[in-house]
């Protein structure tokens, strides 16, 4: 029983407790911060004793993503020659202890290709998790050229990063994008700052960018701004190897995906019985602070019968229940059959023609029985099958289909691993197209996760742990 709450906002909450194998407490609880859930956070005590507890997912994907994908894309031109790029690569490699373990990085460089004929390049050949090698070869690798033209393919290289970002397999899906640059496209290049802002959209990838005020170069920050702001990102300008470090500590904690804010827990735990004055005990549930304060009892105590033998018998019960039903059916099938064989003797005696009745008799294959057509029944359009729990429901499509948990969509599908506004499926001029609307687990359209994408018949659709299957 939830006796009180304290703290007003609450990142973390208990759905339901089990204490059905008491002293063996299972709890569910849904953490739904604007930040990583942090484990070290959460504490479970009783009677200001801390009790050890295991934490495990509650569903196969129902916890976030462990990680994310960081790329730094660092300009290496005349703009950056000299103190600019020391300056730069010391804060990114400072940078890197705000990371976690977890999290996977890799960098771009680029400079201009009317100098070095190059264009963008990366430090590592595929993303790491050991930081300190990432940290040896960005020093080693990035060397600008001296340029008094001070050339720099910005877009371009911004552009060409996303898609290379793109074409990586097996990446966590979230992403940090953090351009380190003087912010001065002086390029050939057609690529423009609005397809860039477009590319990045279309992924859901925003753009975060640290602008280096170089004293001898001219820079004006507007431009990589705007493609922050459109894309969700920020831009912070900055002087020295400090202010860079706090800038790239700033995007590292900004507030991250939604895929990584709400997960489904179990808290796994055995509360101490060794000066249990009673059945019950009170916990406490802390986590950053906030507490919740709860009463768990012992389902067992007064009764004769344990729970766990409640349960077996309860099974031995349904089995015996099962064997009774199939024999009544077995009997009843037998006392059919005799009656079925009796019927036939019956009716071969009383059909045998007399000689009063021969001539009145009519031969069998004269005898002509009409039958209405059955006429199948076909949706008026496309449909989507929805298989859950061993059924499957069929749901005609509209222009605009909602699925989620919460009531207000068109399909409703009370599933734990189905977010409460999931995907939308869209009918116009007879494409079909399915949209992720940000969803805790993905959309997955025959096994590949997508973010939008044109769905033709028989696609295989995943939402969690629900399967769709599009019919026209």
């Amino acid at each position: 029983m939830l006796n009180s709450i304290s703290g007003e906002a609450q990142e973390l909450q208990v759905v339901n407790v089990d204490s059905s194998l008491f002293p063996n407490i299972k709890m569910g609880i849904i953490y739904k911060g604007k930040t990583k859930f942090q484990q070290d956070e959460l504490n479970v005590f009783q009677d200001e004793r801390k009790i050890p507890y295991t934490l495990q997912e509650s569903a196969p994907g129902s916890a976030p993503e462990k990680g994310r994908t960081v790329y730094f894309l660092i300009e290496s031109s005349g703009n950056t020659y000299g103190k600019g790029i020391s300056v730069i690569k010391d804060g990114v490699k400072a940078a890197l202890e705000n990371l976690d373990d977890q999290d996977l990085v890799n960098a771009g460089y680029f400079g201009s290709m009317a100098v070095d004929s190059v264009g963008l390049q990366m430090v590592n050949e595929k993303f790491t998790e050991n930081k300190s090698s990432f940290s040896s070869r960005l020093n080693s690798k990035i060397n600008p050229l001296a340029d008094s033209l001070y050339r720099s393919d910005l877009y371009k290289s911004i552009f060409e990063s996303l898609e290379y970002l793109q074409n990586q397999k097996d990446l966590p899906s979230n992403k940090l994008f953090i351009v380190l640059s003087v912010a001065r496209n002086n390029s050939t290049s057609s690529v423009s700052s609005a397809e860039c802002i477009a590319k990045a959209r279309d992924m859901g990838i925003p753009v975060y960018a640290v602008t280096y005020l170089a004293s001898d170069t001219v820079y004006s920050s507007g431009m990589i701004s705007r493609i922050c702001s459109k894309t969700g990102g920020k831009n912070i300008q900055c002087r020295s190897t400090v202010e860079i470090i706090n800038a790239i500590t700033d995007f590292i904690n900004s507030p991250i995906p939604q895929s990584m804010q709400e997960a489904a827990y179990d808290l796994l735990f055995t509360v101490f019985t060794d000066k249990l004055p009673s059945s019950s005990v009170k916990l406490d549930v802390n986590y950053k602070g906030t507490r919740q304060i709860f009463t768990v009892s012992d389902p067992n105590a007064g009764s004769l019968i344990p729970e766990d033998f409640k349960k077996y018998l309860w099974i031995s019960i349904g089995i015996l229940g099962a064997i009774v039903i199939i024999m009544l059916l077995v009997n009843a099938a037998g006392k059919k059959g005799k009656a079925s064989s009796t019927e036939e003797i019956e009716e071969d005696v009383s059909t045998s023609p007399t000689k009063e009745t021969a001539a009145k008799t009519v031969p069998l294959e004269k005898v002509q029985v009409q039958t209405a057509p059955v006429i199948p029944v076909k949706p008026s359009g496309p449909v989507v099958l929805v298989s859950l729990g061993g059924r499957t429901n069929t749901y005609p499509l509209g222009n605009e289909t909602k699925i989620g948990r919460l009531e207000t969509n068109d399909i409703v599908i009370n599933e734990q691993t189905v977010t409460k506004n999931h995907a939308i499926i869209r009918i116009d001029k007879g494409k079909i197209e399915i949209e992720d609307l940000g969803s805790t687990n993905g959309t997955f359209v025959n096994g590949e996760r997508i973010r939008r994408l044109e769905l033709k018949h028989g696609d295989r659709i995943k939402l969690g742990q629900v399967e769709l299957t599009l019919k026209e």
